[in-house]
């Protein structure tokens, strides 16, 4: 039940009126209704019910407030709506600017076959629908042929790895991005990341073949919202955290790109942590490349300081309050205006009148521009956690999500997986050139790039031979 991951405990009468204040923001998108946590097993029941057929594709699960303080907020200045469109690519897009040459010599690219067994291809896999677009290639929803199984396939060509096609020189900072993140997938094991199946190359483009999250984004959900209130994103960001403190203390990986746009949503409705072209295993000396997205960019990065794993804390702070109030703390209509904002933080930071001092405690400790002043939470996790701010949060629940009957806050609609409902239309109904059979010659071949995820390849042979 809900009530195992929301403790009711020290719930105060303060914080119960801000909470009541900001549910009731809200509370119209889903006709004024209250609902209330369910069972995992009744689920598809809901999925098909009535709410099925309103505008929204996805449910808030909100707890029941008192009709009196609902009554009251219609006469309260509200925040501005969120943009039901997508942001602006131009501002909101990563980039990376390394202090190093930006390219490498061909001789870092080293034709190594993969000693498999197995060796997937392009024409194991039947493309479906466009599921998202970057500046280094499109995502598809594809269906792997033998076994019927969903994928999110990503693919890059290989040219936008190349700088001079006549000397074969490559692009230093593409080539690693595209390899690092296959690097780091193969060594992920954790519900909140997403998990990476296969990875091979043909002639010309190189392919991951990832988790399908058919929940698609989670602020995709939250498009015709204003924000969340703060029980419901504490939940997310709590997913979040569990997720960056597993990066850092399993893997030594910094993720330097934590945004809304990577936050994503699996059939349940838990987060997902995506992309990680622009993560890095950490060593024992400090980055210091320019790297991540302007509007949830910590100060040393823009600054070309030392930074270590205290910049995805920041980050988190951001996101955090992109949830909480409807847009990141520094926006402007340009990089340039952002990163000024950000760099006079002490300033520029401010906060809605309708956020809890929980949440503003919270978000102050995590948007300090000084490294050294801000929460540390890899090293104070276990006071990190008694955080009022996360007070209905049942942690040992959440470490457990898998097992957990407990329900997110959010319930994605999934009438049929392949439909992709939950993901932009401006992707989905975006044509795409069907996928070719490798014709002439290898333009580039990546080292140890091939993967094969053997723990998914040991079931689908368990349950062939069941069949």
């Amino acid at each position: 039940m809900m009530a195992d991951i929301f403790n009711m405990d020290e719930y105060d009468e303060v914080d119960d009126i801000a909470e009541g204040l900001r549910t009731s923001f809200i509370s119209d998108s889903v006709e004024g209704k209250t609902t209330f946590a369910i069972s995992r097993s009744d689920m598809a029941e809901i999925r098909k019910s009535s709410f099925a057929k309103e505008n929204l594709n996805y449910r808030l699960v909100e707890d029941y407030e008192p009709e009196e303080l609902a009554n009251t907020v219609s006469e309260l200045p509200i925040p501005i709506p969120r943009n039901p469109g997508r942001r602006n690519s131009a501002i909101a897009s990563s980039y990376e600017i390394d202090i190093s040459n930006s390219f490498v010599s061909s001789s870092l690219v080293v034709d190594r076959n993969p000693n498999s067994s197995y060796k997937p291809k392009l024409s194991d896999f039947e493309p479906i629908k466009v599921l998202g677009k970057g500046s280094y290639g499109k995502v598809l929803l594809v269906r792997e042929i033998s076994t019927g199984k969903l994928f999110a396939q990503k693919q890059l060509k290989k040219a936008s790895l190349i700088i001079n096609e006549n000397t074969n020189e490559v692009h230093e900072l593409n080539y690693r991005r595209t390899l690092n993140e296959k690097t780091i997938l193969e060594m992920v094991n954790h519900p909140n990341i997403v998990k990476l199946y296969y990875a091979f190359q043909d002639n010309n483009k190189v392919y991951l073949i990832l988790e399908y999250l058919d929940g698609g984004e989670l602020f995709h959900h939250l498009a015709q919202e204003r924000f969340m209130s703060e029980k419901s994103a504490s939940y997310y960001i709590a997913q979040m955290i569990l997720a960056l403190r597993y990066l850092h203390c399993n893997l030594k990986v910094i993720y330097r790109d934590l945004k809304p746009e990577n936050c994503m949503l699996n059939a349940d409705g838990n987060l997902v942590l995506t992309d990680f072209g622009l993560s890095k295993v950490s060593n024992e000396e400090k980055n210091h490349s320019m790297t991540g997205t302007a509007q949830y960019m910590a100060p040393e990065v823009i600054k070309g300081e030392p930074y270590d794993y205290s910049v995805d804390w920041w980050s988190l702070g951001c996101v955090a309050f992109d949830l909480l109030t409807g847009s990141p703390p520094f926006t402007g209509n340009n990089n340039k205006k952002i990163i000024e904002k950000i760099l006079s933080s002490k300033k520029t930071l401010k906060f809605p009148f309708y956020l809890s001092l929980d949440a503003k405690d919270f978000l102050k400790k995590l948007l300090q521009a000084n490294p050294e002043k801000r929460f540390n939470i890899d090293d104070d996790f276990e006071k990190f956690k008694k955080h009022r701010f996360f007070r209905y949060i049942d942690w040992k629940e959440l470490e457990r999500i898998e097992q957990s009957e407990t329900l997110p806050p959010i319930l994605p609609i999934i009438t049929d997986p392949v439909l992709a409902e939950n993901f932009d239309k401006e992707f989905t109904e975006m044509t795409f050139t069907p996928q070719q059979h490798d014709c002439g010659k290898d333009i580039l071949h990546v080292n140890g790039f091939s993967y094969i995820n053997e723990n998914y390849l040991d079931l689908t042979m368990i349950r062939n031979e069941m069949v």
